[in-house]
């Protein structure tokens, strides 16, 4: 009975303190509109114009620096930073306004948290160095909801909203885990290679799927359209250690996908073995260094047989030779195209 009665009051309490959130909180009318009326922390902020961030904290230190191709991780192999990861810092920052003050006690900033010593500094400047944005983020806020904040040089503890995750990052979660990205449909040919099979596919004007080797038949709507939208937007899981091939299997891959783009620009992804301990592929994107793991479910999406693949309702008709010329790619020499082994 007392455990019942526990559980009971803990909703109860879990509700209130959603309605508290909910009227009280950021997402209040009277919370919008006091920040509607607000100064922004930093008004002359230009998150274009940034070019360097630093976030530094009592556990780590990280530095992204922009260049020509993007955002970079500093004082690493050169690893690209996530946009979307850069973008919603930059964002947030723009956002800060001043509304909420906790405290102008200078005495009390170790209380929050937001002094150098304990909080996580963030440093944002432009490319001439110029400091766009300078501050300390501290501890959450007894509303479980905010974040204590305070601009270096002022002695004012600002309440904000729960950001700390959105900058207090480690390098692998400021990584780029982008490995293919593209708009689906503007993948017109599709060949998946394996050490023993090789299977091509061509996407016609009115956007049906045909296998134009080793046979001529129409593919499956759902298969195609689940492996497409799973290339169109291919994430990484995880990174590998080192750049060798070899040592991840892709030197020989388990699984090669080639894809050709309306442009004509050719992509390839390239699958290796299965990180035992992790139940993980590690993969490639032949155009870029970074050797990425990828989930399960992600490779098995893509290593599909013939049968797998093929409309069932039709049988089997042997490619011409016009459509066997006309396929993205070509076998080497010596190989014979066969079933996959499964």
């Amino acid at each position: 009975m007392k455990v019942k009665t526990t559980v009971i009051l803990f909703g109860v309490f879990v509700i209130l303190l959603l309605f508290v959130y909910l009227f009280e909180g950021p997402l209040s009318e009277k919370s919008r509109k006091k920040s509607a009326e607000a100064p922004y922390l930093f008004p002359a902020f230009d998150k274009a114009v940034a070019a360097k961030i630093e976030v530094k904290g009592p556990a780590r230190t990280v530095t992204l620096e922009k260049n020509e191709e993007g955002w970079l991780i500093a004082e690493t192999d050169g690893f690209s930073a996530d946009p979307q990861a850069v973008n919603n810092a930059l964002t947030t920052i723009a956002g800060f306004v001043g509304d909420t003050i906790a405290s102008k006690n200078p005495e009390k900033q170790d209380i929050f948290e937001v002094t150098p010593a304990k909080g996580t500094e963030v440093k944002v400047s432009a490319l001439d160095r110029t400091i766009l944005a300078h501050f300390y983020l501290g501890k959450t806020a007894a509303d479980f909801f905010s974040t204590y904040l305070r601009r270096e040089g002022s002695d004012k503890v600002l309440q904000v909203g729960s950001v700390t995750s959105i900058f207090d990052k480690t390098i692998k979660d400021w990584r780029d885990k982008t490995i293919l990205a593209f708009s689906p449909d503007t993948l017109t040919q599709l060949t998946l290679k394996t050490v023993d099979a090789e299977i091509s596919m061509e996407r016609d004007e009115k956007g049906e799927w045909r296998i134009t080797r080793p046979v001529n038949a129409p593919a499956q709507k759902e298969v195609l359209a689940t492996m497409v939208k799973i290339l169109s937007s291919l994430q990484a899981l995880d990174f590998a250690e080192g750049y060798d091939l070899t040592p991840y299997g892709l030197d020989l891959p388990r699984l090669t996908a080639t894809l050709i783009l309306r442009d004509q620009e050719e992509k390839r992804l390239l699958i290796g073995k299965m990180d035992e301990e992790k139940s993980q592929y590690y993969a490639k994107n032949q155009a870029k260094k970074t050797i990425f793991l990828i989930g399960r479910y992600q490779f098995d999406t893509l290593n599909k047989t013939l049968e797998d693949i093929r409309e069932k309702e039709e049988a089997d008709k042997p490619a011409t030779a016009e459509e066997e010329s006309g396929s993205s790619i070509v076998p080497g020499e010596g190989e014979q195209p066969a079933q996959k082994d499964g």
